[in-house]
């Protein structure tokens, strides 16, 4: 029933690491979690991976907004959905553009948008609207409560207490470059943001169940997955960790001359020898050589 949920991976937003996220939601009795950071997914591959060894189903998406200013969250129906988050964040930040109000026509994710801030309209079979505890009161006075069957219960989590609170408020002065006593309301999360229990949320959502068993439906229909098992790093840079060493060295000395000439001191080939011998021994040459290739590419 937890569909926006926020790491320190939301940059300069959110205040908890995965581990402390899994935590708080295993100690509140949660089996499932939507991880969505802010416009983020660096925290996606360690979260599956920790959930699944923790006995936490693991879905994932996206929180889309300008600033502090959710435009919707996207939540991956599966690996290509999570795919289409990317493509779309991606060419977005690249592009140094912000969200548009309306997310693409996504062919495997879900989209929930703010509730006090979408006119009713009509919504495509994937777009739902999310009703955080705060907008329970406006229920009885929007349209939406004729389209039951496209609201759902979003209660975002992005801090444990208030010390958390306070440190999320100082990343945003830090983001905005002002001072805390200037920090704008509309540029901090409510501090309510804090994950409830099961019971609590069926309290909260007590007149309009109906919220929680949208969400929970949602939730249901998501699975991610990654092959954590077969290494999917390059293990050499070359053909194997000989030629990578030939490699290396023979960079090495074409450094050599280029900083010391055709003749370097003793000292210097000593040291080059030194460093190569503990390169070598700690099978770091195809590191090395990755990083180099990157560089030079940059």
């Amino acid at each position: 029933m937890l569909l926006n949920n926020h790491t320190y991976f939301s940059y300069k937003f959110g205040t908890l690491s995965i581990e402390q996220l899994l935590e708080e939601s295993n100690s509140k009795g949660h089996h499932v979690l939507a991880l969505t950071d802010v416009n983020s997914t660096s925290a996606v591959l360690d979260f599956v991976r920790l959930s699944k060894e923790g006995g936490m189903k693991p879905v994932v998406g996206i929180d889309f907004r300008n600033g502090a200013q959710q435009k919707y969250v996207g939540i991956a129906k599966n690996n290509e959905g999570y795919q289409e988050l990317n493509e779309h964040l991606s060419a977005y930040l690249h592009g140094g553009v912000k969200f548009d109000e309306t997310a693409p026509e996504f062919k495997r994710c879900f989209i929930i948008y703010p509730f006090d801030k979408t006119s009713p309209r009509d919504l495509m079979p994937h777009e739902f609207i999310g009703v955080r505890p705060s907008d329970i009161p406006k229920m009885i006075f929007t349209e939406w409560r004729h389209q039951p069957e496209k609201l759902v219960a979003q209660a975002p989590v992005t801090f444990r207490h208030k010390r958390d609170f306070n440190v999320h408020r100082l990343l945003r002065t830090i983001d905005n470059n002002v001072l805390l006593s200037k920090l704008p309301k509309t540029e901090e999360a409510p501090q309510d943001e804090i994950m409830l229990t099961p019971q609590e949320l069926s309290s909260v959502y007590a007149k309009y169940p109906f919220l929680l068993e949208n969400a929970k439906a949602l939730l249901e229909q998501c699975d991610i997955h990654f092959d954590f098992k077969t290494p999917k790093n390059k293990q050499c840079y070359t053909g194997s960790a000989g030629e990578d060493y030939e490699l290396i060295r023979a960079e090495c000395e074409n450094g050599l001359k280029y900083r010391f000439g055709d003749h370097p001191s003793k000292q210097v080939l000593e040291r080059m020898e030194r460093e190569l011998k503990v390169i070598k021994e700690l099978n770091f040459c195809a590191y090395f050589l990755i990083n180099w290739d990157m560089v030079n590419f940059a």
